[in-house]
């Protein structure tokens, strides 16, 4: 298929007219391949999806769909039990993306399955309790907060026989209480993923519309109702893009492709970092270590461990 608060960067003089690729084939076409070595591997005993960075020490955490848990690890390497998240009885367990609301605090969302979409608040202590007031037939991926109180989430809705539709809301929350309201700020997208945010700018992937998209984030939330999707400036056309991280640069990171991960530069060229993946999901970057990592899941079949593998990024 998380992240620390972006500190907010005025994007005035800042060129943000991001080049149209064309559509992946292989990758997308025209984009580069970066040299280098592999990205070096990480094995996991797990089922990860989503990972998160926490700032300052650097800790790695992931969520896992074996256990319904958030695991973490401070040597990047031996990963413990962080948080348990409730099972649904009879419901295959589905964390999406988790992110650092505080320095102390995470959220992780549940997908759900059109039944028990959620978000849920997880203490230093570990604790995971739910927001309330949030609809549960959305089904939940990514998430990026914007302040105290306040996150931006990504979902779709699925019915039989019926077109998926999908959109971005401001959830704002109470952290004590754990009530919760929900504002949607973008209508009609199919399925979108990732959510990054830089300054004002929010960037989107819709992955059935293999498409990045740039809204201005001070619009939306201004707006009395929620705007369409086309009204978002095309930043890249992708094949398949997943779950977003951002670097201070504005750089975007993202699954392409059905092996690969992807490096969307603040021009909008697509370079492929590596196409070896056995299926990248969480992608997550550490400014002060200058470092990528993603999630490589395994596939039910395979002989081959999950992983996270590690990119170092140029200084």
């Amino acid at each position: 298929m998380p992240l620390p608060v972006v500190p907010e960067v005025p994007l005035a003089g800042r060129v943000l007219r991001w080049l149209v690729a064309s559509t992946l084939v292989a990758c997308v076409a025209g984009c580069h391949v970066a040299p280098g070595v592999p990205p070096a591997r990480i094995e996991l005993s797990a089922q990860p999806n989503g990972i998160a960075v926490r700032p300052g020490d650097g800790g790695l955490f992931i969520t896992d769909d074996r256990s319904n848990a958030i695991l973490w690890s401070q040597d990047r390497t031996t990963y413990a039990p962080y948080a348990h998240v409730p099972v649904v009885t009879g419901q295959p367990n589905g964390l999406s993306q988790l992110v650092f609301a505080q320095p102390d605090t995470l959220l992780v969302a549940r997908f759900g399955f059109g039944e028990t979409g959620a978000l849920f608040v997880v203490s230093s202590r570990g604790d995971a309790q739910s927001l309330t007031g949030l609809a549960t037939d959305r089904r939940r991926l990514g998430l990026a907060p914007i302040g105290p109180g306040r996150v931006l989430s990504s979902w779709f809705i699925k019915h039989d026989g019926q077109p998926i539709t999908g959109g971005v809301s401001l959830v704002s929350y109470d952290a004590a209480t754990h009530a919760a309201t929900e504002r949607d700020l973008i209508a009609g997208l199919t399925k979108p993923v990732g959510l990054a945010v830089l300054g004002d700018a929010l960037l989107v992937s819709d992955q059935n519309r293999n498409a990045i998209l740039r809204y201005d984030l001070r619009a939306l939330l201004a707006a009395q109702a929620p705007v369409p999707a086309q009204s978002g400036t095309m930043v890249a056309q992708v094949e398949s893009p997943d779950l977003l991280a951002i670097d201070s640069a504005g750089t975007l990171y993202t699954k392409c492709h059905a092996h690969a991960v992807c490096r969307v530069a603040p021009d909008g060229a697509v370079t492929s970092l590596a196409d070896d993946f056995q299926d990248a999901r969480g992608v997550a970057v550490d400014d002060a270590r200058h470092t990528l990592y993603v999630v490589d899941r395994a596939k039910s079949t395979s002989t081959t461990a999950s992983a996270i593998r590690v990119i170092p990024l140029a200084r």
